[in-house]
């Protein structure tokens, strides 16, 4: 029962009427039991009636001892208060329970119980107040203990919240820190070719409006869909095209079903932005990059190669890289793989396997 059922209703009332039944069994059969081997044989029947008038009176008094233990819990900062008051509240509902049984326990026919109350209560003050009173503070110490847990429970939730909005704090700086790199690279094509086509760098101006309209319309996106990674992809491409004319061509290799699966926004743009760089920008031959995914396992694997000089035993890690194998560790943790090496055909390959997820794209809040 959590704190916050404490309050009069069904489930509460039925808890606390079985419970306190199943310990009236229980108490019944060990003086059964006892007695037998005592040689003064009880009926079961009768030692169940008397115990189950003494669980019954705490089961009255139950319900009220737990609210009033929610209410006054103890605290370092108030801890002398609830103390007194409860001190207070257990002798008195001690009192009240031990009148109740002596009151009860003969007109329900209980063993050794006579019909005489003031004689009947005085025996019971004599030898049973302390071990009633205890349960009492049974009571209390286990709505105590369910606070106190309640309360661990909540600090970890409100950690695990913070995790969150740190992890979605860094993932979104990482994404700011893409878009002005990305941003700055394609202006610099565009101010290599003014001097030589001024026509080819104000038609790949306005393909670069139209890509940032796109990053803008997506901002909030901490993810995409694959499809829609791929369009973005197509546009840069289309961009750097024209800076490089017949020395870039590429081809992307996705089946049609993978295409909702949702992938971490603007996470291929580096990559191709690599592939530009170090493999085709370095040779005066034909370069070819090629975008291919699929699934393997439940994961989505997608890869980025060139044709290009290759590595040359030495890794780059730039912004681009860099940023990227971050926040794939942010969003995935373990759960995830970022690899670069060399192609088999020459040239250098990258790619990365996340889980194969489809349905609403996550965004930042």
């Amino acid at each position: 029962m959590s704190l916050s059922q404490l309050a009069i209703g069904r489930r509460p009332v039925l808890w606390t009427l079985v419970g306190w039944a199943l310990c009236a069994a229980v108490f019944a059969t060990q003086s059964h039991v006892a007695s037998a081997v005592r040689g003064q044989p009880i009926p079961w029947g009768g030692a169940f009636a008397a115990w189950s008038v003494w669980a019954g009176a705490w089961a009255l008094l139950t319900l009220p001892i737990l609210r009033l233990a929610a209410r006054l819990p103890f605290e370092r900062r108030a801890f002398w208060r609830p103390l007194a008051v409860h001190a207070a509240g257990s002798v008195a509902a001690t009192l009240f329970q031990m009148a109740v049984y002596a009151f009860a326990a003969p007109l329900v026919g209980a063993p050794g119980f006579s019909t005489d109350w003031s004689a009947t209560y005085a025996r019971l003050l004599a030898t049973a107040f302390l071990p009633s009173l205890s349960v009492y503070w049974v009571l209390t110490i286990a709505v105590q203990f369910l606070r106190l847990q309640q309360a661990v429970h909540e600090r970890e939730r409100r950690h695990l919240a913070l995790e969150a909005q740190l992890a979605e704090a860094r993932l979104l700086a990482l994404k700011s820190q893409l878009q002005p790199h990305f941003l700055f690279n394609t202006l610099n094509s565009i101010d290599v070719l003014i001097g030589d086509d001024p026509a080819a760098a104000r038609h790949m101006l306005r393909l670069l409006c139209g890509l940032l309209r796109k990053v803008l319309d997506k901002d909030d996106s901490r993810e995409v869909t694959l499809r829609e990674e791929l369009d973005f992809i197509a546009a840069y491409l289309e961009i750097e095209q024209i800076r490089f004319a017949d020395r870039l061509s590429y081809h992307v290799d996705a089946a049609p079903d993978l295409m909702e699966a949702r992938v971490p926004s603007l996470v291929l743009q580096p990559l191709v932005e690599n592939a530009i760089r170090h493999g085709v920008a370095r040779r005066a031959r034909p370069g070819r990059i090629v975008i291919s995914a699929r699934a393997e396992g439940g994961m989505l694997r997608l890869a980025v190669t060139d044709n290009g000089a290759g590595l040359g035993g030495q890794i780059q890690w730039g912004i681009g890289l860099s940023n990227t194998r971050t926040r794939l560790q942010q969003m995935f943790g373990a759960g995830h793989a970022f690899d670069i090496g060399e192609h088999p055909g020459g040239g250098t390959a990258v790619s990365l396997a996340i889980p194969l997820q489809e349905g609403p794209c996550a965004s930042v809040p």
